[in-house]
């Protein structure tokens, strides 16, 4: 499991809790591994959030891996403390919006949640507010399927309790505070992730595909990502690996390989 969070206060008792230790040769970000979860510190805003997801993807290459934005927002409704599931996470430069598929049950309460260039000092809905979530997404599709990217949020602001009043210093108490409503759902996301895992033979074949053309690193992350998809929606291994080798420049082959499963995907 991968963890992109974006402050050192909201990072520590996780860090702590899930007994992870800080790597070495990290110097992009704060990275820190444990036995089954890598946690990133992101930095606060959406081109620090995506920066650390494709650092995170080029380290960890494994296909399939549970992503998990975690962290502060404002709310315009729930109280401080409180941890939302977004079930729709809106960018509000762009208008596109994200919405994390929601298969595991949970008592965590579930919202929208709006990503903005600057903390609000007003909350015009009863929704959440962040700076990094909608580039998180947009960033982990490229990553691992749509069902293992979810964004979970604590409560550290709302109308009775304006941004500006926050105190630092409670930073991490309030998210320590929050963790045992919390892991539940990662461990779940986590089980959800090993039951979609490709079975070894899958992932031999990925391999020996990616070994067909000189693939870029993002080249490599697409075909892997798209010979997933062919897998589930029943394309032969034959009929991929002809793609592949019969275009030309790699671009083309990924080209006609999507051009393919599209037809399968509006038909499945």
């Amino acid at each position: 499991m991968n963890l992109i969070v974006a402050l050192k206060a909201e990072a520590s008792p996780l860090i702590e809790s899930l007994s992870l230790s800080r790597a070495e040769g990290s110097e992009s970000f704060p990275l820190f591994v444990g036995d089954h979860c890598n946690l990133i510190i992101s930095g606060v805003g959406k081109s620090r959030a995506s920066a650390a997801v494709l650092y995170l993807r080029e380290r960890f290459p494994q296909p399939n891996q549970a992503w998990v934005n975690l962290g502060f927002a404002g709310h315009g409704k729930l109280e401080v403390g409180k941890s939302f599931l977004a079930n729709r996470v809106m960018d509000g430069e762009s208008g596109e919006a994200f919405y994390p598929p929601q298969l595991i049950v949970s008592k965590i309460a579930s919202s929208s949640l709006l990503t903005t260039l600057n903390p609000l000092a007003e909350y015009p809905e009863p929704i959440g507010y962040d700076m990094e979530a909608s580039a998180f997404c947009l960033s982990a599709r490229t990553a691992t399927t749509r069902e293992l990217i979810q964004v979970v949020k604590v409560v550290s602001d709302n109308p009775a309790n304006p941004v500006e009043s926050f105190d630092r210093s409670r930073a991490a108490s309030l998210m320590k505070n929050a963790l045992p409503s919390i892991h539940p759902f990662l461990e779940k996301l986590e089980q959800l992730a090993s039951k979609v895992t490709p079975p070894t033979e899958l992932l031999e074949f990925i391999e020996e595909a990616l070994a067909l053309k000189p693939f870029t690193q993002t080249q490599r992350h697409q075909v892997r990502k798209l010979l997933n998809q062919a897998n589930a929606l029943g394309l032969p291994e034959e009929d991929a690996r002809a793609i592949l080798e019969s275009s030309g420049a790699t671009r083309e082959a990924i080209h006609e390989l999507d051009l393919v499963l599209e037809e399968r995907r509006l038909l499945s």
